[in-house]
């Protein structure tokens, strides 16, 4: 099992002076990272052309702006609902010389500015890394942590942008932790299909370990408290469960299944993908059986993550990527980006 940290390298430019909103997590953001490279490069190879970016709640504008290193020809559009956010991306746009190409602005994901400004900058690529933590009811969460009852409300709303603007390609990240198949088929009847999957197990957080005993009774939520799983990913003793992290790269596809939903041949209320049949999949062998579904089982070509799963992979195995990041991959990260330990 490859760790993330094989794929720490596509954060090398983010190391001080470059500075971080009050919240970061690294471990999404480096996976969203993963699925944006791949979705930037499919869509360039398939127009040959310049095409703005946009990254919904954008933070520290860490991914965006990765995306603007690799490519000159891009531009940035970063939305974020908190000032002090919008004041460190630009920070960090100007402190890596990019800033003539990107801006921030403050705007509310459900606002009708965020409708106006991506109507106008018409993004060929759209990323969101956002909150994905679960509320319980009656609580609310800081700002950079909580996502509504379910956690996917930023996706949810994302796809709802994406499907009135109709941009080439999304990349997208999300959890185990909060319907996971759901985003999938909601990107699918937004017209996107999925092409690269990214998926991590990591232990639980501050913020995710907060909400345990919620996340407990929640459905379609996909988590694994067994001791053998827990001494590999956080061998400290100190995690109380282990989860799936997954960020994926999609492109704008009318497949046949969208199209016999517009000529009214299907109900669309009763699709379910492949793609999600086998997300979900994925996340109930882990949920069963931990890291053994990903380590003590000869996985064939076709299948992930257990050899008892009936679904097959739709995706080729160049595209479908697996890590591990344990407690000390996860310190050493954290180093890396923002120096060395008090």
């Amino acid at each position: 099992m490859n760790s993330l940290l094989d794929e720490a390298w596509r954060l090398e430019p983010f190391v001080p002076p470059f500075r971080f909103s009050a919240f970061f997590s690294p471990e999404d953001t480096l996976l969203c990272v993963c699925a944006a490279d791949a979705a930037r490069c499919r869509l360039h190879r398939a127009t040959g052309e310049r095409f703005p970016i946009a990254e919904l709640t954008s933070g520290s504008g860490l991914v965006g702006l990765r995306l603007l290193t690799d490519d000159s020809r891009a531009t940035l559009l970063g939305l974020d609902v908190d000032d002090e956010a919008v004041e460190v991306s630009d920070q960090n746009a100007r402190a890596l010389g990019l800033k003539d190409r990107c801006r921030f602005a403050r705007s509310d994901l459900w606002s009708e500015k965020t409708l106006r400004l991506l109507e106008t900058e018409q993004p060929g690529l759209l990323v969101c890394n956002p909150p994905y933590v679960p509320e319980p009811p009656g609580t609310t969460m800081q700002i950079e942590a909580g996502a509504g009852a379910h956690g996917t409300g930023h996706l949810l709303r994302t796809l709802e942008l994406a499907q009135l603007v109709k941009p080439g390609a999304l990349a997208l990240s999300w959890c185990s932790l909060s319907d996971p198949a759901a985003i999938v088929v909601g990107a699918e009847r937004s017209g996107y299909e999925l092409t690269d999957l990214y998926v991590a197990v990591i232990a639980d957080g501050d913020y995710s370990g907060s909400v345990h005993s919620y996340l407990r009774d929640l459905d379609n939520c996909y988590i694994n408290e067994q001791p053998e799983t827990l001494a590999i990913v956080a061998s400290d003793g100190a995690a109380r469960f282990a989860y799936l992290l997954f960020a994926g790269a999609f492109r704008r596809e009318v497949g046949s299944w969208k199209r016999e939903v517009l000529d009214g041949k299907r109900d669309v209320a009763d699709y379910t993908s492949q793609c999600a049949e086998f997300v979900r999949q994925m996340c109930e062998d882990f949920a069963r059986d931990g890291m053994r579904a990903f380590t003590e089982h000869a996985v064939p070509a076709s299948r992930f993550p257990h050899p008892a799963s009936r679904i097959s992979c739709p995706l080729p195995a160049s595209r479908l990527h697996r890590y591990l990041l344990s407690r000390w991959d996860e310190l050493e990260l954290r180093v890396m980006l923002h120096g060395a330990l008090p």
